[in-house]
């Protein structure tokens, strides 16, 4: 049985390491730039964060946002476009080019919502970066 000073003093712990853990996340977070990846408007489509400048990026599908440096990224995306009555056919992709791949420009304190946007009826598409907000 847990005596009510044990108990008062396990949630002090706890208190303190979430409010610390908020601290650390303010403090990393300032300065930087968010890839906002969450669900776009309709006359655009879902996208996922695939490569960010060169490394896989190893993170659940559902996971929407990503803290970076301002500066210049490449980044690979994959789109989910599922849209049967948007695209004709396959997609031709013996030109080796991957669409999703892009160089994208951020500032420090800025939400980019980031999705796919279709460019022809073959299913053809490309990143597009369709809100820029302030954090």
């Amino acid at each position: 049985m847990i005596s009510g000073f044990t108990r008062a003093l396990a949630s002090v712990a706890v208190l303190v390491i979430l409010l610390g853990g908020c601290a650390a996340a303010g403090q990393s977070a300032a300065g930087k730039a968010v890839l906002d990846f969450s669900r776009p408007p309709n006359q655009f489509y879902p996208a996922r964060l695939v490569v960010l400048d060169g490394n896989n990026v190893n993170a659940p599908a559902s996971r929407s946002s990503f803290w970076v440096e301002p500066g210049v990224h490449e980044i690979v995306i994959a789109a989910a476009i599922d849209d049967r009555t948007m695209v004709s056919g396959p997609v031709d992709r013996s030109a080796g080019t991957d669409p999703g791949r892009t160089t994208i420009e951020v500032e420090a304190g800025k939400r980019y919502n980031i999705g796919a946007q279709l460019i022809n009826e073959r299913g053809d598409w490309e990143p597009v970066i369709w809100r820029i907000t302030d954090q």
